[in-house]
């Protein structure tokens, strides 16, 4: 017997993104729920609603409602959320071991931990796993989760004397292929940039340097070249590794790459701006001397 072909599921925060809509019946209440934009909410439901091909909200000036396809797939949803969540927990409940609870952004996750995950259990100690629980890019400003140990995130808000904090560094990178197609572009100023694409975060004041604040160092060109906004760091690079244009590169995510020669460092530096990059203990990891050690990992490899 030939089997249906397995339906693809959209991500999870699209999911959420949907359940907060459906239920509070509005984008902006969603958004404030999910500690997220409103562009963002409905960017979620824009993919969704492309991706089954029909609407799944009525939309008026006092708000949205669902419509019959999506009071159905909100029902289910709804369940399916309410059945992960309280599986999660039961499994956390079993589990009798002591760990380390990690929060940060998938990008974060991809670019910060994930390479180094090996060398971090072996610096916090065996003895304690290593758990992630991982929060949308989109997400500026994010809560101290109680359940965590540590939480990384652009939001300085909740810093406090355990804080680590990294000072962002970026300078523009491109593939090696992008770079020899525009050599005379790159070996003059910025200023001479404008026919070259660039890409950046589509999410506004996210808590990083964005093209603008690099080119009011750098030197603007006149017009501005054809910007490219995508909502994923790990997006931004694979899309510049294919040749795709330019991006910003932060220190801690790129220099392997550079070193590699996967990717061309351009300008002169890495340039420093007031942003940081922030490790933040809760009231539960000041207590764990593994939760301490994290930080300090983390500051040696990606520090300045």
């Amino acid at each position: 017997m030939v089997g249906r072909s397995r339906v693809r599921i959209p991500a999870v925060s699209t999911l959420i993104a949907f359940e907060s809509a459906g239920r509070l019946g509005n984008f902006s209440r969603a958004a404030e729920e999910l500690q997220t934009s409103q562009s963002a909410i409905s960017r979620h439901i824009a993919k969704l609603e492309e991706q089954l091909s029909t609407r799944v909200f009525h939309r008026s000036r006092t708000g949205v409602s669902l419509t019959e396809t999506g009071s159905d797939l909100y029902d289910a949803v709804a369940a399916g959320l309410k059945t992960i969540d309280s599986a999660i927990v039961r499994a956390g409940e079993a589990c009798d071991e002591e760990h380390l609870s990690i929060a940060c952004s998938h990008d974060a996750w991809q670019f910060v931990f994930m390479p180094r995950l090996d060398a971090l259990q072996e610096f916090v100690g065996e003895n304690f796993p290593i758990r992630f629980t991982l929060y949308p890019q989109d997400s500026r400003h994010v809560p101290l989760d109680p359940d965590a140990d540590v939480v990384f995130t652009w939001d300085a808000s909740g810093a406090g004397p355990d804080t680590l904090t990294i000072p962002e560094a970026v300078r523009p990178v491109c593939s090696p292929r992008y770079a020899e197609a525009n050599p005379e572009v790159f070996e003059g100023p910025a200023g001479g940039w404008s026919g070259l694409t660039l890409l950046d975060f589509s999410i506004p004041d996210g808590g990083w340097a964005s093209w603008a604040d690099w080119f009011g160092i750098a030197g603007r060109p006149d017009p501005m070249p054809r910007i490219v906004d995508l909502d994923s760091y790990g997006d931004i690079l694979r899309a510049v590794a294919v040749g795709k244009g330019v991006a910003l590169g932060w220190r801690y995510c790129v220099e392997r790459y550079i070193e590699a020669g996967a990717l061309v460092p351009l300008g002169d530096d890495f340039i420093e701006f007031d942003n940081f990059f922030c490790g933040l203990l809760t009231e539960k990891g000041r207590k764990r001397p593994a939760a301490r050690s994290c930080l300090g990992f983390i500051d040696a490899a990606i520090g300045t």
